[in-house]
């Protein structure tokens, strides 16, 4: 489990992006969130938040090329 335990209202960073914890589903280790500007929720799993913004460069998993059946 993430050493972060998100509460309700706390504002973390999704990668490069600040956000609002919504609701937690420590069972699942999921939290609802949203972003500061905006009302529309998504799910993310509660290892990906962090108190410190992640600049560093990444790649798309399109990349792979895979392909829908």
């Amino acid at each position: 489990m993430s050493a972060i335990l998100p509460q309700i209202n706390d504002q973390f960073y999704f990668i490069d992006k600040l956000v609002v914890i919504v609701k937690v589903f420590l069972n699942f280790q999921l939290a609802k969130v949203r972003y500061i500007l905006s009302v529309e929720t998504f799910i993310v799993d509660i290892n990906v938040l962090k108190l410190d913004a992640d600049y560093s460069s990444s790649i798309s998993i399109k990349l792979l090329g895979v392909e829908g059946s």
